[in-house]
């Protein structure tokens, strides 16, 4: 069979063509304006959102309409009856398979089955035309992991389709799939199994190889092997570290960028996030001075000096009732959370009390002095405080009030910090602040005010409760970190991380498809969360191991560290090589989870949150002196 391919620039889709046997030939829309189309038995039509030439339309239609040949049309605004508008942006959108294989759907695609597209661009038909069938739909705001389980008039409500059949010989879809590789659709093996459907019906034959994935994910190799653990370990702190320094602005002094967003786009360009957060900036330093400690680099500790200097600096308020606020970033100028404060300055704590560096202890205490002032009653403080609504007056009314948020999302780390500064030679009431905080939490256990989901909560629990032990030496807080340890526990998949999960579906964000959102759409999906939840375990279990000196811990400790091993992203693009994305499906083992959340979906990178807590949990042991089970 001879196959035109039009529009092509080097696409997936036409080297998966390629390789279906018969003949393929390429040609611009220019091009074939001159050619004779009567020597081609198919087509395949890439319109990028727009429309081929009035005369050479009317040429393809005639080939198509009139002589019944295959022809596949992508993404253009006009063919035959169809008339689109557009185009519009799919990020909150999801494709849903409707059409079983026995009603010519794809083979492999079962109704229900979720396929997403990262930042595609799609042409909307304004109206249905006789004798479409449609295959896959685009619906808004689909809670579901990778299949929805709704009636099938609960899937085409609403819906606009996504990849249709006009009669027996015209496929269309409203959205771009040519780079359906370079652009991280996902899960990839439906995409596969999409696209061997398609490359079938317009050529005949079967793919007989596959375009290299751009993205490949972690080590294959057996990390059970110390020698091999520990030279992997260092190569992905790396690895870690040259993606993080992509994102440094002047060598650090001007902070560190927030990494990547969600969105790729139909090329395979994924959009950065430029905005400079303190929490970031604070978390990367932590990462750079880690590795500087244990490497002797001048130059990583140079870029965690400069990091540093940016978040005591510019990033802090000085004089005034707010004096030592840090500000969230450099467009939330004037909000402060207190969670995001305490790992900005983490880092230097723990070089002070690790390293013995105290020049930025003062700057530290003056930061915490700022949240304990602004902390209520119950050792908690509000989710956020906004400067411009605060007066003198409304800044006592926050340390008067009775309760703040019993949540571990808002409060955990800044709890850490209180406790980390009191080991460190500071105020008794950094102390007692963070233990009647982490008691509040914990008297109200396993329901605490839950933002992203149970196992955000027990992750991010870790930490404060190994260092609140190691600061009273009270069996009850000893107790408290081994309850919260076994209790995520249940949660643990084979592939080493841990389960989203939410008891009740409580969390704010649990199943929700607007704003911010879990990753969660059903207790028991495979998905992991490196944003909220797993990322904060190699820092939490190293510490915990440390403080208790049980064995037990560090084995969690090296399994965590394995699971990140195996999820680091390796790829000939800098802008993602060595980084860790949000969601990672752990039956698939892929990057793929729910893509809804505004800012923070399945693929971002964030250069802080993630990517720093990892790389600092990745050597904490290390510069603990402790490299094996007996150390």
């Amino acid at each position: 069979m001879n196959c035109l391919l039009l529009n092509d620039r080097g696409s997936d889709l036409g080297k998966v063509l390629e390789s279906c046997g018969g003949k393929l030939t390429r040609m611009t829309f220019e091009e074939a304006l001159r050619a004779e189309l009567d020597a081609f038995d198919s087509f395949c039509i890439f319109g990028e959102c727009g429309v081929p030439d009035p005369r050479l339309r009317d040429r393809l239609e005639a080939q198509c309409f009139q002589k019944g040949k295959h022809t596949f049309a992508e993404a253009l605004l006009s063919f035959g009856d169809v008339y689109c508008a557009g185009p519009a942006d799919t990020t909150r959108s999801r494709l849903v398979a409707l059409l079983p294989e026995e009603e010519g759907g794809a083979p492999g695609l079962a109704v229900g089955d979720l396929l997403d597209d990262g930042g595609n661009r799609m042409v909307k038909p304004y109206f249905s035309v006789p004798g479409m069938r449609v295959l896959l739909a685009y619906r808004e705001h689909i809670v579901a992991h990778r299949r929805w389980n709704a009636p099938p008039e609960e899937m085409q409500k609403d819906s606009a389709p996504g990849l249709w059949l006009l009669g027996d010989n015209v496929m269309m879809t409203s959205f771009t799939l040519h780079n359906f590789i370079r652009a991280r659709y996902a899960p990839s093996q439906a995409w596969k199994r999409l696209i061997a459907f398609i490359a079938g019906w317009l050529t005949g034959g079967t793919p007989s190889r596959w375009p290299e994935s751009v993205v490949r994910y972690g080590v294959t190799e057996d990390l059970s092997d110390d020698a091999t653990f520990d030279r992997c370990r260092r190569e992905a702190v790396e690895r870690g570290l040259r993606w993080l320094r992509g994102y440094l602005v002047d060598e650090g002094r001007g902070g560190v960028r927030e990494g990547l967003r969600h969105n790729v786009d139909p090329e395979g360009v994924q959009t950065t996030a430029d905005s400079i957060r303190t929490d970031c900036t604070g978390e990367a330093a932590g990462a750079f001075r880690f590795y500087g400690r244990l490497t002797g680099s001048e130059e990583a500790l140079a870029i965690a000096d400069n990091l540093t200097g940016l978040v005591f600096g510019p990033m802090m308020r000085k004089g005034g009732p707010f004096d030592g606020m840090l500000r969230w970033t450099d467009v939330g100028w004037e909000v402060c959370y207190q969670d995001d404060a305490a790992r900005a300055v983490l880092p230097a704590l723990y070089d002070c009390y690790y390293g013995g560096n105290r020049e930025r202890f003062p700057d530290v205490c003056r930061v915490l002095d700022f949240l304990v002032r602004t902390t209520a009653k119950d050792g908690c403080r509000q989710p956020r405080t906004d400067a411009p609504f605060l007066d003198e007056a409304g800044l006592r009314a926050l340390a008067e009030a009775e309760h703040g948020a019993p949540s571990a999302h808002y409060n955990a780390y800044y709890h850490a910090a209180l406790l980390l500064a009191f080991l460190c030679g500071g105020s008794e009431t950094y102390l007692h602040t963070a233990r009647r905080g982490l008691e509040t939490i914990m008297a109200l256990y396993p329901d605490t005010r839950r933002e992203q989901s149970e196992t955000e909560e027990l992750c991010r629990l870790i930490l404060p409760l190994a260092l609140l032990y190691q600061a009273t030496g009270e069996q009850e807080h000893r107790e408290m970190l081994y309850r919260a340890a076994e209790d995520l526990e249940t949660h643990r998949h084979p592939f080493g991380g841990y389960c989203e999960w939410d008891t009740g579906y409580k969390a704010n964000c649990s199943r929700e498809s607007n704003g911010e959102c879990s990753l969660l759409t059903e207790n028991g999906d495979p998905v992991a969360d490196l944003l909220y939840s797993v990322n904060w375990l190699p820092v939490g279990f190293a510490t915990a191991w440390r403080v208790t000196g049980d064995r037990r811990f560090y084995d969690r400790w090296r399994s965590i560290a394995a699971f990140f091993l195996k999820t680091q992203a390796a790829s000939c693009d800098p802008k993602t090589d060595g980084s860790w994305c949000r969601a990672f499906d752990m039956d698939l083992r892929e990057a793929y989870g729910n893509p809804h959340d505004v800012g923070w979906a399945a693929l971002c990178s964030e250069s802080g949150w993630t990517d720093a807590e990892i790389l600092m949990g990745l050597m904490l042991p290390e510069l603990f002196g402790q490299t094996d089970a007996n150390g």
